[in-house]
């Protein structure tokens, strides 16, 4: 069956990232599945060859996208532009967050690309990505596999998502849409979460007896936005209330005036 996305094309605002891949057979099965899909902006960041034999071998026909495909060493910088990152794991952690399933989380994905730019974020073939790097991404998703062998081969799992994604938005011509909602960039959410590690701060949370209580408080707080989805609208409202609370506190005021303040 094949789908006709008569609204959009799903090259124009999807980014597919590729963070150290090590296999060029994996990076050349990752190209011939984008091309499978229509889609063609591919990035690798502090990955291995894309250019060899082995990549155009299997990813036949997808040359131009191997060709053209961006070479960086850094995915804070790959990601500038993205109203919404999406990182690619299975695995889950203290430190992680808990990603949500593909079938829960791409509708939004598919909302923010009608308009803005999505990154699409895979990790290597052996670890998947590293705490740091899903540190960059807005949402966290994993793909349900099989309790006796859930660990995806790294194309399996760019195949499986693009599948979803032209599916879903295959679907969507057949449905009224919905008002656009447009979503902070990665930049404005680091900068809401560096201004609620600044309060946390000013409340005391760095001199607790717990030594890992901010630390602990920022994840939590920071996955939470993310698994929430932090619209435009939202940011500012929060940005302004952290800030006036940050002011108001640096200006000597009291707790009693701070409520004051908020309540007025």
């Amino acid at each position: 069956m094949e789908l006709e996305l008569n609204f959009m094309n799903p090259s124009d605002n999807f980014h597919i990232i590729l963070a150290r891949a090590e296999n060029p057979a994996n990076i050349g099965q990752i190209a011939r599945v984008m091309k499978n899909f229509g889609f063609n902006r591919l990035s690798l960041v502090n990955c291995g060859p894309h250019q060899s034999q082995e990549a155009y071998t299997l990813g036949w026909h997808a040359k131009e996208i191997l060709d053209e495909a961006e070479v960086s060493e850094s995915l804070q910088g790959t990601i500038r532009g993205a109203a919404l990152t999406v990182g690619f794991t299975r695995r889950q952690g203290r430190w992680r967050g808990e990603p949500r399933s593909i079938h829960h989380a791409i509708a939004r994905i598919c909302e923010v690309a009608h308009e803005q730019k999505v990154a699409l974020i895979f990790g290597n073939e052996k670890n998947g990505l590293s705490n740091e790097e899903l540190s960059f991404c807005h949402e966290l998703v994993t793909i349900p596999t099989s309790e006796t062998y859930s660990s995806l081969n790294l194309s399996h799992a760019v195949a499986v998502t693009l599948f979803a994604i032209v599916t879903h938005l295959g679907s969507l011509q057949f449905q009224s849409r919905k008002p656009e909602r447009f979503y902070a960039t990665p930049e404005e959410f680091d900068d809401l979460i560096r201004l609620f590690s600044v309060s946390l701060i000013q409340l005391g949370y760095g001199t607790s007896p717990r030594a890992d209580l901010l630390r602990r408080t920022e994840v939590n707080i920071a996955n939470f936005i993310r698994r929430a989805g932090l619209e435009k609208r939202e940011y500012h409202m929060f940005k302004a209330l952290l800030l006036r609370l940050i002011n108001l506190k640096e200006n000597g005021d009291n707790i009693d005036n701070i409520t004051r303040c908020i309540n007025r």
